[in-house]
């Protein structure tokens, strides 16, 4: 679920505009919370963004960021950087791109940030007003913030008051700013940010930030994460370029502001190492050897009857099936659906197995199941359904001991031996669904129909 925060980054007409071979360091604080007060509370996120402001090329500056949050969720490495294009006007082209990610009750939700650039459309002075889509702004005077000479500006909604801002009067830098965001069921939250310090860098000093910083996006293009990627799981593909060049980069970055940011790249690489190493592991015990015994609940807790899948071919999918909170890739049980459609008349089966400890507790078992259910219903699911409370999984080897995370797919071929162990996510291609899976498939396919014959 994303939640649209438009925090309006204006662009600015400068009084004293920088040199088109300048580059500039911003540093910012924030804190984004439940209520109107941002010092203490429920669901508190503090965050500080580093921006560089690089020199023109081609008419046109770029903007490096680097977001680093603390407390109420927060993406994965990969996310926590990029950069943002900005026209010969210092205009965000297109719109700013920062963005923090907040743990709203269970669900990822997506809270734009202020670009550190303010644009206006024309030189900001007391009374200047003007409307961008359903929003009104207007410069409502001057004011000193962090002994900063700056302007407010004031934007308004139909619903009344959004946000402040205010910005230096030389510069075309966002000083400070405090917005009032409602995601949920009309929630009131607080964005406030303000500026900690701003310097102009040398050409020595860029040259020595620009190294870094162009491997990082070098590495972050190469990994082809996907727009609102949540997962911070890599692929192995993934984890073998981030690995490849973490070396450069922590002789590159070192006494750089980068520097935190390629360390926690190093932590998650050598974690994400060691978890495949786990899980490659675990896999290596199961395939090739006979399934552990199938003792199987359906979701009226009733034993589910397995002999009519003696010699068939048969996938298990342990996952958390919930309905709340519908996070993405719970779209791929409807993948997982379509693919069972298509394969069910050449002797494929496939069973959902919800993993959900409270099903181990009387009190708890009925609101489980009720969430079950409701996925179960909201995505159509055709195949069956059946109800663990982990005791199952963990004959399987529960992926989540190794620090990994469901779902883990399971494939048993008609011998009755796992012939595919895997844990996680498959990569999707919405023409193609889960690709990966139905090539495990075709070939026990084949070998099943040739042994009929």
């Amino acid at each position: 679920m994303t939640c649209s925060l438009s925090v309006l980054l204006l662009a600015s007409a400068l009084a004293a505009p920088l040199a088109d071979d300048a580059a500039m360091e911003l540093q910012y604080t924030g804190v984004f919370s439940k209520g109107t007060h941002t010092d203490e509370g429920e669901g508190l996120k503090r965050f500080t963004l580093y921006a560089l402001l690089q020199p023109a090329s081609n008419g046109t500056r770029q903007l490096a960021y680097v977001l680093d949050e603390r407390g109420g969720g927060g993406w994965a490495w990969p996310e926590r950087f990029g950069a943002v294009d900005l026209d010969a006007q210092w205009k965000p082209t297109p719109a700013s791109p920062l963005k923090l990610l907040y743990d709203h009750a269970g669900t990822p939700t997506v809270i734009g940030v202020a670009c550190p650039l303010f644009f206006s459309p024309k030189a900001l002075k007391p009374g200047l007003d003007w409307v961008d889509g359903k929003e009104s702004s207007e410069v409502a005077g001057t004011r000193k913030v962090l002994e900063r000479d700056c302007w407010q500006v004031d934007v308004t909604t139909t619903f009344g008051h959004k946000r402040s801002v205010w910005v230096d009067r030389k510069l075309p830098v966002l000083v400070s700013l405090e917005e009032r965001v409602f995601i949920g069921q009309g929630e009131e939250h607080t964005l406030r940010m303000q500026l900690e310090s701003s310097k102009v860098i040398e050409a020595r000093q860029l040259a020595r930030l620009q190294k870094p910083w162009q491997r990082l996006q070098k590495l972050q293009a190469e990994l082809l994460r996907g727009d609102l990627e949540f997962r911070p799981e890599l692929s192995e593909k993934q984890l073998a370029l981030a690995s490849k060049a973490i070396a450069d980069l922590e002789k590159e970055s070192a006494e750089t502001p980068f520097a935190e940011l390629v360390s926690a790249i190093g932590r998650d690489v050598k974690l994400q190492g060691q978890r495949t190493d786990e899980l490659e592991k675990l896999a290596q015990r199961f395939v090739g050897k006979p399934t552990p015994e199938l003792k199987l609940q359906g979701l009226n807790r009733k034993p589910f009857d397995s002999a009519p899948l003696k010699g068939k071919i048969l996938v298990l999918h342990f996952w958390e099936y919930q309905g709340q909170p519908l996070v993405e890739p719970y779209g791929q049980v409807g993948y997982l659906d379509f693919l069972y459609g298509k394969r069910k008349k050449l002797g494929v089966e496939a069973i959902g197995i919800a993993v959900d400890g409270r099903l181990a507790d009387a009190q708890r078992a009925g609101t489980a199941l009720r969430s079950i259910n409701k996925l179960r219903s909201f995505m159509n699911l055709s195949y069956p359904i059946a109800v663990d409370d982990g005791t199952l999984l963990g004959k399987f080897g529960d992926p989540r001991r190794a620090g990994a995370k469901l779902p883990l797919w399971v494939v048993i071929g008609p011998d009755g031996k796992v012939a595919h162990y895997r844990s996680g996510f498959y990569k999707i291609n919405p023409d193609e669904g889960l690709q990966e899976l139905d090539a495990v498939l075709i070939p026990l396919i084949r070998q099943r129909h040739a042994a009929e014959k």
